[in-house]
């Protein structure tokens, strides 16, 4: 071995390119070029490590050298015509990135970097960047680090490292690499840019959280909307505020508008399960439950363990169900949480106003009063009414009566009289006792309400 020796250096660069050590073979080739600078084999073995390199600009110009000492030389025209198809791979990458076509420019770096033994930060970042518009975060975030692991002053690096974190909503961390960028590079437009929107948006977040936790909503409605104005292409941090503002729209009582808000959280971020469990909640409120069940079957999709949404599922399927039954409260006029008192008085009103005798001929009227007397047996007795308002008659018979079996004439008879009102005839006119006479001897129906039965009660008066 003679280290005076082109040949010496040439084919050690051999042996190392062979065990994957290229910057070794480069130093290696420059070194029997000192020595021989006409040395082909120096020349074609040092392209072939620049070109591993990535340093494709200086493998151009050695594969240059090359082939004009040897125009005819078969490796070289080969290697010089796949270094020719990286760069304009490479370029074309470059090009996709800027208009949006992501996948084709991954697929095209990847191609590129198939070639070499080490690929250079530049690509990787540009990778990274395919992967970010992707919203492949995870795969985009290795990158960035594996980069700052190697050289912790890219600045570009940093910038990729706070794009991620940005993306996510996480503009603290976001701002630190920013921070860590322009201490590399004091001039790096983007890590300046970012760094502003990522402070900006921060700090409008929290102003809108403190105003919402001292009860000022207007305030905190008017921050999160300034907030959002700031990037309207940040989806994760957009959907977080639209959610937040959809909470100080519910405090406010605007319940449809926030509804609009998480329509817009969801649309940004459609597995947000908090915005999906507040707009089930505010749908409840609005008594729209077949909404809410789709939007907690969509949480419990997301989170299948959750025992709360679970919870709250069964409970608005449940309202789903006494919805699609006959409403007794408004078919009486009154809210569902009526005295007995005002229950009785809306039940005199609504079965003299559609009592058959004053709508003759009305059939309407007729299926009407019937309703008002259902209403009224069920809503006037402390046990059906308190099944009917849990829901517990959803669960099985024995919950109403059968009206279809019962006289509601009798009934309201039965109510006049035990009202004050003696002396109504079957057909439900008004009377009295009879001139001159005496008690006489009457016959009051009852309707037994656990058994649809009717009961004659005789008495005296």
């Amino acid at each position: 071995l003679d280290p005076t020796s082109p040949t010496f250096y040439t084919n050690r660069a051999a042996a190392l390119m062979m065990l994957k050590r290229p910057k070794d073979a480069l130093d290696d080739c420059q070194r029997a070029l000192v020595l021989d600078p006409t040395s082909t084999k120096a020349l074609l073995r040092g392209a072939k490590c620049n070109f591993s390199l990535g340093n494709l600009s200086e493998a151009d110009r050695w594969y240059t050298r090359v082939l004009h000492a040897d125009p005819n030389n078969k490796q070289a025209i080969t290697e010089y015509h796949q270094l020719q198809q990286v760069q304009d791979s490479i370029k074309q990458a470059e090009s996709y990135l800027q208009n949006g076509q992501y996948f084709l420019a991954a697929n095209l770096i990847d191609r590129a970097s198939s070639f070499l033994d080490e690929v250079p930060a530049k690509w990787k970042i540009m990778k990274g960047e395919t992967l970010l518009e992707q919203k492949e975060y995870g795969e985009a975030s290795r990158i960035a680090n594996e980069i700052l692991r190697g050289d912790q002053q890219n600045p570009d690096a940093h910038v990729l490292r706070a794009r991620i974190l940005y993306a996510e909503g996480d503009n603290q961390k976001a701002a630190a690499h920013c921070q860590e960028a322009l201490r590399c590079d004091p001039d790096h437009t983007k890590a300046r840019i970012l760094l502003k929107k990522a402070r900006s948006i921060e700090s409008q977040k929290n102003a809108g959280n403190e105003a919402f936790k001292r009860e000022d909503f207007s305030t905190a409605y008017s921050i999160y909307t300034a907030a959002l104005e700031i990037d309207p292409e940040n989806k994760n941090t957009n959907s977080k505020l639209y959610s937040n503002r959809s909470a100080v729209l519910v405090k406010l009582g605007k319940l449809t508008e926030a509804i609009k808000d998480m329509d817009k959280a969801l649309e940004l971020d459609p597995t947000f399960i908090k915005v999906l469990k507040r707009r089930a909640d505010t749908y409840m409120k609005l008594e729209k439950y077949s909404e809410a069940v789709q939007d907690l079957k969509a949480a419990l999709e997301i989170d299948s363990t959750n025992q709360e949404i679970r919870r709250e599922l069964h409970n608005a399927e449940r309202e789903l169900k006494k919805a699609s039954r006959k409403d007794y409260y408004k078919i009486l006029g009154i809210p569902k949480d009526a005295s007995e008192h005002e229950i009785k008085k809306a039940y005199r009103k609504a079965a003299l106003q559609h009592h058959p005798d004053k709508n003759c001929g009305d059939s309407e009227a007729e299926v009407k009063f019937k309703e008002i007397g259902e209403a009224y047996a069920i809503l006037s007795d402390p046990v059906k009414k308190q099944r009917y308002d849990s829901g517990a008659d959803l669960d099985g018979p024995g919950c109403g009566m059968d009206f279809d079996t019962v006289d509601p004439n009798l009934f309201f008879q039965m109510f006049m009289n035990n009202d004050g009102f003696p002396g109504m005839g079957a057909g439900g006119s008004r009377g009295g006792f009879p001139p001159g006479k005496g008690p006489v001897v009457i016959t009051v129906f009852i309707i037994e309400l656990n058994t649809s039965n009717l009961m004659s009660h005789v008495g005296f008066v």
